[in-house]
């Protein structure tokens, strides 16, 4: 089964409350596609699945009825975990959640971005 949507959109907040601009959201895109991302549910950090597609959008685009900004980290991720698959389809899990490393800035975790 394969997923896709909007990951980080810059300025609105997420489930957390957390708020990311674009330049965060670009940095923290570069990060991940050198250093991998694991693909896990609930931040279990049990792994159900592979991303295919990573990009951070250059214009605003439209995606199911909604406008999202410039910037936007949108993807598209391969689902391999069979109960995984079933609980998206029962609309268990319908987005996507990113998570960091709260006590790092993201120029603490830059390995060479510069």
């Amino acid at each position: 089964m394969i997923v896709k949507g909007p990951i980080l959109v810059p300025d609105i907040p997420d489930s957390a409350g957390d708020v990311l601009d674009e330049e965060t959201i670009r940095k923290a895109f570069l990060i991940i596609s050198r250093n991998g991302v694991l693909i896990d549910v609930q931040h279990s950090l049990m792994n159900v699945g592979k991303p295919l597609e990573l990009y951070v959008t250059d214009a605003p685009m439209e995606w199911k009825g909604s406008l999202l900004p410039k910037g936007t980290l949108f993807g598209s991720i391969e689902v391999l975990n069979p109960d995984i698959q079933q609980a998206i389809a029962d609309g268990k899990y319908t987005g996507f959640s990113i998570l960091g490393a709260p006590v790092k800035t993201v120029d603490e975790m830059d390995r060479g971005l510069h």
